[in-house]
C-alpha cells in the first residue's frame, strides 16, 4: 500500500499501534525510520502508549542500541538494519509487514531495502506485506513503478497551521532569523522550532540570539553533532515556566514530535550531499529546500496544537522550488550499496526492481574503489571482502579494521577509535590534524569503538591462524603509525603537496584539494586525507594525518609501482624519458633515462606535435597546395555521386540513374576513397601517416629536416595519385603553351593566374575534373598585376575586355591588345620590333 497522510495524522504512532493491536498478522512488524533520533523517539512514544518500556511489545534496533525480547511484535529500526536483516534471512520468515516511514526522503538504504523486499515478495514470499507512507509521498510517480500497490490518502490533520510568508531579506541569514524569532516570541505563545541549513548557521544564529533572549526563554541546538543529553533537552516535554527556541537542521523535519512547539520558522534552505566527480567524496552544499520539505517542516507546528509557520521567502517564489527531494541513490557514494548487492548475490545490479536505477558512473566508481581495497574482484567479493562485509561500517573503514588485525590488539584498538571518530566527524577539535582528536578519544573510551573492537576480535579469529604470540611480536617490532592505518581506508586520498604551493595538494586519484595556508598541515609534504568537503570546484581537506612516505613503502609496498614515462618536454622541445615511482597519479620519485627506443621516441614526438599543433611541422607552400587538392578531391568524391540522389524525390533509384552511377569513374563509386587531410583529421591520424617518418627524430630542430611533402603524399595509393594529377593537376597548360601553376589554397575554385595575352582566342572558361570544377581566371597585366578575375571567360571577352583594353593599351603599347580577342592568337611575348 501507498499511504499519504497529512502531518500529525498518526502515521508513525497511531497506525503501527492499530496494526499491532487489531490486525491479524502472522508475524512481526518492522517499522523503518530514516534517522536514529526519529527511531528512538517513535519507539519511545509507541511503548509509552502501551504503558510499557522499549523492549517489550515495541522494540528498538539500531546501531549500538538494540532493545528487543521474545515479547517484541513491532520493531522500530533504522533503515540500514533492514538491509542487514535481509542479508541474514532473505525470506524474512517471522516478519509479516515492513513499513517504510517517511519514504519521501528516499534514502539510499530505503531504496535498497525496498528493492530487496520487492524481489523477496516477487520470488519467495508472496504473503510479505509492504507499506510506504509519508505526508508528501509522490504517489503518482510511485504508482507508475509500483502498479500493484494500492493507494490510500488520509487528509485528516489534527491541528491547523497558519503559513506566514515572512519574505526574503538581503541581510545575512542569522540576522534575519533573529529578527523573526524575536517577533514570534512577542506575538505568539509556545515553543519555537527554527530550521536552518547546517551546524555553522545554527552556531552563528545562536551566538546572536542568546544575548537578546529573555531569562524565561532557553536556547537549544538540535543536530547530529550534539550529545544525547542535549537532544533530550531539545525534545523533552514542554515546560510552562520556560519557553524554548530550538535551532535545528533537517534532523527534526520528520517523525519527531516536540511537545509544546507551536511556531516553526523555516529558512527554506538545507544542506545536501553531492558526490565530487573527481574524488568520490561527499561534498555538502546549501540548496533551496523542496516543496515537500517545506510541507514537512510546516507540519511540525501542528503536532500538538494549532500553530504557525513563518517561511523566510516569498509565496510567489514557492512554486519555483523542486516538488520533491532528489533520491540519495542519484548523488551518493555507492560503494556500500555495491558491497551489499554482492552479498545479496545480485549478479546483475539492474535486474533488481529499483524505483530509480543507480547511476552507471557512480556504480563504476564504487567498483573501482572496492577493487582498489581488495574487497571485490571481477564483480564478486573476495575472501577479504566477505570478512569486511561483516563489519557494520563503510567498506573503507572495514578494510582498515581488518588490516589492523595482523598487528595485534593495540593496533586494532587504535583502528576502532579512529573509525568511531571519523563516523562522528563533527566531534573533536576543529583542526585539520586528526592526531589531537585521536589522543583525546584514547583518553576517553567510546561506546562505538568498543563495539567495533568486539566485532573485529570475532572476525580476527577467521582472518589469521598464526599463533597469538607471533602476532604480538610483530606488533612490537613493526607497529604502523596512525597515518599508515588511515591509508588502508583512503589509498586514493593520499595527498602530495604541490611544489612551492603551501596548502595546495594533489590526491592519488588525480584531483586537487586545498588547506588554508595558515594551517600547520599546509606545509606537510605528504598527507593521508580522511575527510574532504567544500562546495567549490576544488575539494577542501577537513581532516588528515601527516604521512611518512618511507613508512608507507615499508607497510604497503603494493601501493607503489614503477613506471617508465617517455614524453615530449615543451620547455626543452625534445623527447625526454623518466623512470618514476608512483602512487596512482602521484610521483614519489623520478630520474631521467637516456636509453629510449626509436618507437618510444617517435610516439612521444607525436604527442609533442599534437600538443603544439600542426604548425610546428615544416610546411611548405607545396604541402599546403597538396592538402587543398586532396581535400577538394574528397569533396568531389562525396558530392558528385550523391547530387542526383538529393534531387530524386523517390525512395528508390531509377534504373537510368543506377546505370549512370555504375558507369561513373572509379573514384565516384567510392571504391578507393581519398582520405580526409584537413588539419583536424591529420592531427587525429598522426600515428598513421607521420609516425613511420620519425626514425631518428627526437627534437623540434631535427623535425624541421623532415620531407613533409613526401610523408603527406605517401597517404595516397598509386591509383589515387594518378587520379589526383589527372583531375586536379598542379599545373594547367594555357592556349599560349605555357604550363602555369594552379592555386588551390584560396577560397572558391582553383585559381589560374595568367597574363591576358596568353588566353587570347580562348572562347570557353577552362575547367578541371572532367568539367566539374571551373577555374577562376585571374587575368594579369604584362607587369603581372591583376586586371580582372572571372569564371566566365567568354563573357569577359564580350563585355569587360574593351574597357580593360582602353586602360592597358596606353600603358603597355608593346603588347597585343586586339580588337577581337576571340579570334586573336595567344602569345607569351611582346610584339617584335619592326
Amino acid at each position: 500500500m501507498l499511504l499519504r497522510a497529512e502531518p500529525g495524522a498518526g502515521k508513525s504512532t497511531g497506525l503501527p499501534l492499530a496494526l499491532l493491536l487489531n490486525a491479524d498478522l502472522d508475524g512481526r512488524i518492522i517499522l523503518l525510520e530514516p534517522r536514529k533520533l526519529a527511531a528512538r523517539s517513535v519507539a519511545q512514544r509507541l511503548a509509552s502508549h502501551l504503558g510499557e518500556k522499549i523492549g517489550q511489545r515495541v522494540g528498538l534496533r539500531m546501531r549500538a542500541d538494540t532493545r528487543i525480547s521474545n515479547q517484541t511484535q513491532l520493531e522500530v529500526v533504522t533503515e540500514g538494519v533492514l538491509t542487514r536483516l535481509l542479508q541474514q534471512d532473505p525470506l524474512l520468515e517471522d516478519i509479516a509487514l515492513v513499513i517504510f516511514d517517511e519514504f519521501h526522503e528516499r534514502s539510499l538504504h530505503a531504496d535498497l531495502g525496498l528493492a530487496l523486499c520487492l524481489e523477496v515478495q516477487r520470488d519467495l514470499r508472496t504473503d510479505l506485506r509492504l507499506l510506504l507512507m509519508s505526508a508528501t509521498l509522490d504517489v503518482d510517480q510511485l504508482q507508475n513503478q509500483l502498479s500493484e500497490f494500492k493507494e490510500f490518502h488520509c487528509s485528516v490533520r489534527q491541528h491547523p497551521v497558519d503559513i506566514i510568508w515572512f519574505g526574503e531579506s538581503s541581510d545575512p541569514l542569522p540576522q534575519t532569523v533573529v529578527r523573526c524569532v524575536l517577533q514570534v516570541l512577542a506575538k505568539h505563545s509556545g515553543d519555537v522550532l527554527v530550521f536552518l541549513p547546517g551546524v555553522a548557521e545554527i552556531n552563528r544564529t545562536g551566538s546572536l540570539l542568546q544575548p537578546v533572549l529573555d531569562e524565561n526563554v532557553s536556547l537549544h541546538f538540535l543536530h547530529s553533532g550534539v550529545g544525547a543529553t542535549a537532544q533530550q533537552l531539545a525534545t523533552a516535554p514542554a515546560n510552562a515556566s520556560c519557553r524554548r527556541v530550538i535551532l535545528s537542521t533537517s534532523l527534526a523535519e520528520t517523525s519527531i514530535t516536540i511537545d509544546g512547539v507551536t511556531v516553526v520558522i523555516d529558512s527554506g534552505l538545507e544542506r545536501r550531499g553531492r558526490m565530487h566527480s573527481g574524488t568520490g567524496a561527499q561534498l555538502l552544499e546549501t540548496v533551496t529546500a523542496s516543496q515537500a520539505s517545506a510541507a514537512q517542516r510546516t507540519g511540525r507546528a501542528g503536532r500538538t496544537s494549532a500553530g504557525h509557520c513563518y517561511r523566510l521567502w516569498n509565496e510567489s517564489s514557492h512554486t519555483r522550488r523542486a516538488a520533491q527531494w532528489q533520491p540519495e541513490i542519484q548523488r551518493a557514494d555507492l560503494a556500500p550499496l555495491l558491497m551489499e548487492l554482492d552479498i545479496w548475490g545480485a549478479s546483475r545490479v539492474y535486474d533488481l526492481p529499483w524505483l530509480e536505477l543507480p547511476p552507471a558512473a557512480a556504480l563504476s566508481r564504487a567498483g573501482e574503489l572496492l577493487e582498489r581495497l581488495g574487497i571485490r574482484e571481477r564483480g564478486h567479493l573476495t575472501a577479504h571482502g566477505r570478512i569486511v562485509s561483516r563489519l557494520p561500517v563503510h567498506p573503507r573503514f572495514g578494510n582498515m579494521l581488518v588490516w589492523a588485525t595482523q598487528y595485534g590488539v593495540a593496533q586494532m584498538e587504535m583502528a576502532c577509535r579512529l573509525t568511531a571518530l571519523l563516523e562522528e566527524s563533527r566531534r573533536g577539535p576543529p583542526s585539520v590534524d586528526l592526531e589531537p582528536a585521536v589522543r583525546q578519544l584514547t583518553a576517553m573510551p567510546q561506546r562505538r569503538s568498543k563495539q567495533l573492537l568486539r566485532l573485529l576480535a570475532d572476525s580476527a579469529k577467521t582472518i589469521d591462524s598464526r599463533p597469538a604470540e607471533e602476532i604480538h611480536a610483530k606488533s612490537l617490532t613493526h607497529s604502523p603509525s596512525l597515518a599508515i592505518q588511515l591509508a588502508q581506508a583512503f589509498p586514493d586520498w593520499i595527498a602530495q603537496r604541490r611544489a612551492g604551493e603551501p596548502g595546495r595538494f594533489q590526491l592519488a586519484c588525480g584531483a586537487g584539494a586545498l588547506i588554508d595556508r595558515d594551517d600547520p598541515m599546509a606545509s606537510c609534504r605528504w598527507l593521508v586525507v580522511a575527510q574532504l568537503g567544500g562546495s567549490g570546484k576544488q575539494a577542501r581537506i577537513f581532516k588528515a594525518l601527516a604521512l611518512d612516505i618511507d613508512e608507507l613503502n615499508h607497510f604497503s609496498p603494493d601501493y607503489f609501482s614503477r613506471t617508465r614515462n617517455v614524453d615530449w618536454d615543451d620547455r626543452q622541445e625534445r623527447v625526454l624519458a623518466e623512470s618514476c615511482i608512483v602512487i596512482d597519479q602521484l610521483i614519489v620519485e623520478k630520474r631521467t633515462v637516456k636509453d629510449i627506443s626509436e618507437s618510444d621516441r617517435a610516439i612521444a614526438l607525436i604527442a609533442g606535435v599534437r600538443r603544439r599543433g600542426l604548425d610546428c611541422l615544416p610546411w611548405t607552400p607545396e604541402c599546403r597546395e597538396w592538402q587543398a587538392r586532396v581535400n577538394r578531391m574528397v569533396a568531389l568524391q562525396t558530392g558528385s555521386a550523391l547530387e542526383h540522389i538529393v534531387d530524386n524525390e523517390t525512395d528508390e533509384l531509377e534504373p537510368a540513374l543506377i546505370n549512370e552511377l555504375a558507369s561513373s569513374p572509379k573514384d565516384l563509386r567510392h571504391d578507393d576513397e581519398f582520405p580526409n587531410v584537413d588539419d583536424d583529421s591529420l592531427v587525429n591520424r598522426l600515428e598513421d601517416w607521420l609516425l613511420p617518418w620519425l626514425q631518428g627524430v627526437n627534437s623540434m630542430k631535427t623535425l624541421q629536416k623532415l620531407n613533409l611533402y613526401q610523408a603527406l603524399s605517401a597517404m595516397l595509393s598509386y591509383p589515387q595519385k594518378v587520379l589526383l594529377d589527372e583531375w586536379l593537376p598542379t599545373h594547367y597548360q594555357v592556349p599560349s603553351g605555357s604550363r602555369i601553376r594552379l592555386r588551390y589554397t584560396q577560397p572558391g575554385n582553383p585559381v589560374l593566374s595568367v597574363r591576358l595575352q596568353e588566353m587570347l582566342g580562348c572562347t570557353e572558361n577552362p575547367v578541371l575534373a572532367t568539367g566539374r570544377v571551373p577555374l577562376k581566371i585571374e587575368l594579369l597585366s604584362p607587369a603581372r598585376r591583376p586586371v580582372q578575375v572571372t569564371e566566365d571567360l567568354k563573357n569577359f571577352w564580350t563585355s569587360s575586355y574593351q574597357a580593360v583594353k582602353k586602360d592597358m593599351a596606353g600603358r603597355y603599347p608593346k603588347h597585343d591588345w586586339p580588337d577581337d580577342p576571340l579570334t586573336a592568337s595567344p602569345t607569351a611575348f611582346a610584339k617584335r620590333r619592326k
